[in-house]
């Protein structure tokens, strides 16, 4: 069985529709959600990332969609996931702890038992006064050796699940050891973020703080410096090619070396397109079991930052998927990609080169039989 977390939705009728995809998939099942508060709320720390300022902001509209959800039998983790160091120097920060205080003592009452972390002293603050919790370490910490993780288990030793930083989601090489490593420990991998392999700005864009303006109109003091700066300017195909996902087609490779637990992304998303997410998730699953059942989707449905491009919604699974990146590849030579990109292999650069040809050449059919109507 290939277990699932996923998005908390707003509603307690979306997380009804969220839930309901397990009634409709036999290999797998979505087996937590997880969430954090809206920054407007009023316990809101600071430690999360700051998502979703519009939602609701009251303590009881969350605390009843944590209840609900626990009343389904779904566990609920908790985000306290900015990877931003602890200003402990900060006249305020003393009240920042406060908050946290207030706000773990009622997750402990409502019987939320996890929390997913990406901060050291964090970490050890809480296991040292609440040990109550089980602690999954986020992926924002972008570990990416083995090195790493055998000394963060050092500091750590009573973590209970590791994500691996989302360019080593395809080095099998180290994944097989971190479960030679960690044979105690519960490795999740994303399957379906889709940030550009090699981004040098994901420890900053997870702690950028989404509700602040942009100062004086200059985009080099605002918040969408990151994804304007460098991911809007990336040639699409290559953006599609180079997202490091794992596609349902490929979950089946990383059980064979013992790894069963992944996550969904898109909360970023819920708000406008809780629909479409749903029925991409559920493609997703449904696609793990049949792969016949997703050859007329879009490859991008599956791949979050991109989902919404409206040129890369053009590509379609029975059509582009032989020329994407092959899972096999990674399985010998996913080791070396982060030192022999673009310089000693070129395998993925071809990939793009293929998919922009075939691209080229439907076009060119579609113009000619437009052409044969008129």
């Amino acid at each position: 069985m290939y277990q699932f977390s996923a998005p908390m939705p707003y509603s307690k009728e979306t997380i009804d529709k969220m839930l309901d995809i397990n009634n409709q998939v036999e290999k797998s099942k979505i087996t937590s959600l997880y969430f954090s508060l809206s920054s407007n709320c009023e316990l809101f720390t600071g430690f999360e990332q700051y998502r979703n300022n519009a939602l609701n902001g009251n303590w009881d509209y969350w605390k009843s969609l944590i209840s609900y959800c626990l009343k389904k039998e779904c566990d609920v983790i908790y985000l306290l996931n900015n990877p931003s160091r602890l200003q402990i120097e900060n006249p305020n920060f003393e009240q920042k702890i406060n908050k946290l205080n207030n706000l773990l003592v009622e997750l402990q009452k409502l019987g939320v038992k996890k929390l997913r972390i990406a901060e050291h002293k964090l970490i050890s603050y809480i296991e040292k006064y609440y040990p109550y919790f089980d602690i999954y370490a986020s992926t924002s910490f972008e570990f990416k050796s083995i090195a790493e993780y055998r000394n963060f288990i050092f500091m750590h030793p009573n973590v209970k699940q590791i994500v691996p930083s989302h360019d080593s989601i395809k080095n099998f090489t180290l994944l097989k050891n971190l479960k030679k490593l960690l044979p105690n420990i519960e490795i999740e991998l994303m399957v379906n973020e889709g940030c550009i392999k090699g981004c040098p700005n994901r420890d900053g864009h997870a702690s950028e703080i989404m509700n602040q303006k942009t100062i004086n109109n200059n985009i080099t003091l605002s918040n969408i410096y990151y994804t304007n700066m460098f991911c809007n300017k990336i040639n699409p195909i290559i953006s599609m090619v180079f997202a490091n996902n794992i596609f349902p087609w490929e979950i089946k490779e990383y059980s064979k070396i013992g790894i069963n637990n992944f996550k969904l992304v898109g909360r970023d998303a819920f708000i406008n397109n809780i629909k479409v997410y749903l029925e991409n998730y559920l493609s997703y699953l449904k696609g793990i079991e049949n792969q016949k059942i997703i050859q007329n989707e879009s490859i991008v449905s599956f791949i979050h930052h991109l989902s919404e491009n409206n040129f890369l919604k053009q590509f379609i699974v029975k059509d582009y998927k032989n020329y994407m990146p092959n899972i096999s590849y990674f399985k010998k030579h996913g080791k070396f990609c982060a030192v022999n990109c673009g310089i000693n292999c070129v395998y993925c650069y071809k990939c793009v080169e293929k998919i922009q040809k075939t691209f080229d050449n439907i076009r060119k059919k579609i113009e000619i039989i437009d052409f044969c109507k008129i």
